[in-house]
């Protein structure tokens, strides 16, 4: 795991050094470069497979390759013994090797032999052209900036920044994405002139031209459903799956919550012969509503683990430049502050770490997956029932203390008046058309007029060429919410502190074992992971089997009109919203006004425009 910094087009010594050096608490161990006439490349280290000999970046082919590698191939021991029956060669033990001669055997498509997480830099000086690919899921990474006939490229925004001529102005765009979603959609970010390599996507440099392709389509998986019976024994497939993400030279531990997830992934490293070391943390009396140390701890007890008991405590003011300095713009779920603080004590004790992110997706655990179900027999009903039903719940107040119920009742009841397509979009919203018709100043919705932030989640429904609704959410969210929300906040938060987290359940190859199943064998009734849990029947305790999934948020209701409240008031007054123009002043104090009266939860509503104005003042 490291950070990756680069330049193509020209020799910058200079610039590619300070590049890395504002990505060291990602590789913390070394640093390393390259130059050459046309290439610069920067390496931050953190040591996790052969220690001695994996430094970066590396060459290949007697120099003729050259790579910055983030992420872990699993599989590389696999590969280097099928490509030395093709006539390669290695000198080091390490998995960046294997990429480079599997590189130099296959070209482009090596991607589609890599199992694992990964960003990387491939400069051949041969062709005078650089290749850089990011893995299906996008746990790991890339962006990239164009300015001159030179491209910049690097694993955090913050490396680009720094770059001559990049263009640093606002894209309204992504600010609606960001309004809509709380993340922006690759390939845009914050700023103009800096853009993100997609999930499953390469890009090639050459002759001053950059194009992107994709590589990796879901889609092709799901086609594989009809044209043959579905057989498989997800137990053994687990056990293969957690052991190819043990592979290190480092002790590796796991997160273990009260939850399926993560007691499968540890329950799976212990069948592997060894007492896992375990990690849960709490948060004290402001996050007791979401504390499961004592159901992990006794998980722990049952499954024969060296268990940890954390404490973590979050000051919700430092939190904003927690966020701000982690993602180097705007991102506005709350959850990524829990996970810095977890990472934060974690890195105490290993430097590797197992989670069970992805499993929600992968396996059908969001209760959203029934609930488009039971739209479409709501959705039956008369329209003057389902109106009524919508302007009679308009009335009932809304808590901000954790619990959701009348809002998502509300948003249930709001979705079965519009069209099928835009349910599901609904749901995943922050900010909807409706509301943002009221918050846009006229210059902003001038600006985006005729936009449909929804338009990407939809495609990816259609995509799917899948008949259930579930089914389409799942595949939908394995594209947009999983990489650009849980497993971006899992790499910026973790890598804050130079811990790597490992995500077995977002395996390119899991996912796409997972999407040859239907969903009816994943969702049954009122029980989600239909298929987990059968799979686990005495591997794991009952209770475990049968519990329900818990949230896992601070408290950010009670803290908006508590602690942040000071910050509120200064971040959304009426002078800093008028002197901005983006918003209409009015509505979002009524807004504020209607939080702390607890007629509605505007939480993540008011977090996202308070860290998109200490961003702005930045």
């Amino acid at each position: 795991m490291c950070g990756i910094a680069g330049i193509a087009g020209r020799c910058d010594g200079e610039l590619v050094r300070r590049m890395a050096d504002l990505l060291a608490h990602r590789g913390p161990d070394a640093e390393g470069f390259h130059l050459d006439a046309a290439v610069s490349l920067g390496h931050r280290r953190l040591s996790i497979i052969d220690l001695s000999s994996g430094q970066q970046p590396m060459s290949y082919g007697d120099g003729r390759y050259w790579v910055v590698f983030n992420g872990e191939i699993y599989n590389y021991r696999e590969l280097r013994e099928q490509l030395r029956g093709l006539g390669r060669s290695f000198s080091t033990n390490s998995d960046t090797e294997v990429l480079l001669a599997a590189y130099d055997a296959w070209g482009e498509d090596c991607v589609n032999h890599l199992g694992g997480m990964f960003a990387f830099a491939l400069w051949d000086s041969t062709r005078q052209a650089l290749l850089m690919a990011r893995d299906a899921l996008g746990i790991k990474p890339l962006y990239v900036a164009e300015t001159e006939g030179c491209l910049y490229f690097a694993s955090e925004i913050k490396a680009l920044r720094i770059c001559p001529q990049v263009n640093l102005g606002l894209d309204l765009e992504a600010l609606d994405d960001y309004l809509t979603y709380l993340y922006t959609m690759p390939p845009r970010t914050f700023y103009k002139g800096i853009k993100q390599i997609p999930p499953g996507h390469c890009a090639t440099w050459k002759d001053s031209y950059l194009t992107v392709q994709r590589y990796w389509h879901l889609a092709n998986e799901v086609a594989k459903r009809r044209e043959r019976p579905v057989t498989h024994d997800l137990s053994a497939c687990l056990d293969t799956l957690v052991g190819s993400h043990l592979v290190a030279d480092v002790p590796v531990g796991a997160f273990l919550s009260g939850g399926l997830d993560s007691a499968t992934i540890v329950r799976c490293m212990a069948d592997q012969g060894s007492a896992p070391e375990t990690f849960t943390v709490g948060f004290g009396r402001e996050g007791r509503q979401y504390d499961e140390t004592a159901e992990a701890r006794c998980l722990s007890e049952a499954i024969g683990t060296r268990h940890h008991e954390l404490e973590a405590h979050i000051d919700p003011v430092a939190a904003l430049d927690t966020v701000l300095s982690g993602f180097d713009e705007p991102f506005g779920n709350p959850t990524a502050l829990l996970t810095h603080a977890i990472c934060g004590l974690v890195r105490q004790h290993v430097t590797v770490v197992l989670s069970g992110d992805g499993g929600d997706e992968c396996f059908g655990g969001y209760p959203r997956y029934q609930g488009v179900r039971l739209m479409e027999s709501w959705r039956k009903a008369p329209r003057i029932a389902r109106t009524l039903g919508d302007r009679m719940l308009c009335y009932i107040p809304e808590a901000h203390d954790g619990r959701y119920f009348f809002r998502r009742l509300r948003e249930f009841s709001a979705a079965g008046l519009l069209a099928p397509e835009d349910v599901y979009p609904l749901w995943l919203s922050t900010f909807t058309p409706l509301q943002k018709a009221k918050l846009y100043s006229g210059e902003l919705q001038s600006a985006l007029a005729g936009r449909d932030s929804w338009e990407p989640i939809k495609q990816w429904a259609v995509e799917s060429d899948e008949k259930d609704p579930a089914a389409r959410a799942m595949y939908a969210d394995l594209h947009a919410f999983l990489p650009n929300n849980v497993l971006q906040y899992g790499d910026r938060m973790s890598m804050a502190h130079g811990l790597e987290v490992r995500v077995p359940f977002a395996d390119r190859g899991m996912v796409e074992t997972m999407a040859q199943i239907p969903a009816s064998w994943k969702l049954s009734g009122g029980a989600t992971k239909k298929i987990l849990r059968e799979s686990m029947v005495g591997r794991l305790p009952m209770d475990v089997l049968g519990r329900r999934k818990a949230g896992f948020n601070p408290p950010m209701g009670v803290w908006l009109t508590g602690v942040l409240r000071e910050t509120v008031e200064d971040t959304l007054s009426q002078a800093s919203l008028a002197g901005r123009g983006w918003f209409d002043p009015v509505y979002v104090r009524s807004m504020w006004q209607d939080h702390l009266s607890g007629q509605r939860d505007y939480t993540w509503h008011l977090w996202a425009l308070v860290l998109l104005e200490c961003w702005a003042r930045r």
